[in-house]
């Protein structure tokens, strides 16, 4: 399959046209009535422009957003991947672009074995230079492996690794920032139209660049694994020995593929809405 080459040699492919027209402008158009539905609780998360900005599984209060999984062309390529059926981990809803720093996924997504999850990014308008386009560094999944065993010595000492730890992020991240730097890689823009489709390499450095227009960028960018695939944060990736044998999390099926099911809906990771409260709105 030509995409899973392009993923191997690139540690990224998209997929153009993966989503139908028609299912791109009901999501968006169901979101819109969220919003509508649920103003008081999506209130602090806008901006001046009234858009939200990193909302985890918003797929749990808009169950529609779970069609990206079940009607996706591109998911055959995760299927291909992982060997096995893909299933959905968590997923972020954006209307802004992100604008993240360069980083890989692995320390917040440490499967067991390492590299059982893939990013799904579903472009659900244009987007282009202005509005927070993904940033890829075309090869870097490819780079050689950092020691993750001395970095935790460094970092952590013999002490508790805290999950979602400042320090244990920074020291990974700029560690391959100078390999891409030592092997000449550096960060390219990836620009889509609604309904292609993005799916990177766990394992490649990414991230967003600067939202300077005022218009919409939404997106959903799903993470995916195998069903009953345990994901840890930094205290799995720098001590793998503390991974699960499965994941502690049920499932509910739409067709003939599977959702990890929460109970919340994390809004910017600053507050989080119980799922029934937004479903009833």
């Amino acid at each position: 399959m030509e995409a899973m080459d392009s993923l191997e040699r690139d540690g990224f492919v998209v997929i153009r046209n993966a989503v139908a027209p028609a299912l791109v402008s009901e999501l968006n158009e169901r979101i819109k009535r969220f919003k509508e539905r649920n103003a008081k609780a999506a209130a602090r998360n806008l901006d001046e422009h009234g858009r939200m900005y990193r909302v985890v599984n918003l797929h749990l209060a808009v169950d529609s957003i779970t069609r990206l999984l079940t009607e996706n062309a591109a998911i055959a390529v995760c299927d291909q991947f992982f060997g096995e059926p893909t299933s959905l981990y968590t997923s972020l809803y954006y209307e802004k672009g992100s604008e993240q720093s360069l980083h890989r996924d692995t320390p917040l997504f440490a499967t067991s074995p390492l590299g059982r999850y893939m990013g799904v990014w579903v472009a659900l308008d244009e987007v282009g230079d202005d509005n927070g386009p993904l940033m890829v560094v075309r090869g870097s999944h490819a780079l050689p492996q950092i020691d993750v065993q001395a970095m935790r010595q460094q970092v952590f000492g013999d002490g508790p690794i805290d999950p979602m730890s400042p320090e244990g992020w920074e020291a990974y991240q700029t560690a391959v920032a100078a390999q891409c730097t030592a092997a000449g890689l550096s960060a390219e823009p990836v620009h889509v139209s609604p309904g292609d489709v993005i799916i990177w390499h766990p394992q490649l450095f990414h991230g967003g660049a600067a939202h300077t227009a005022s218009r919409m960028r939404r997106s959903v960018v799903m993470h995916v694994t195998p069903k009953g695939m345990p994901v840890g944060h930094q205290d799995v990736f720098f001590e793998p020995g503390k991974s699960r044998a499965s994941a502690p999390w049920r499932y509910y099926q739409r067709g003939d593929r599977h959702i990890a099911r929460f109970k919340h809906v994390d809004f910017g990771h600053a507050y989080k809405v119980r799922t029934w409260f937004l479903r009833k709105g």
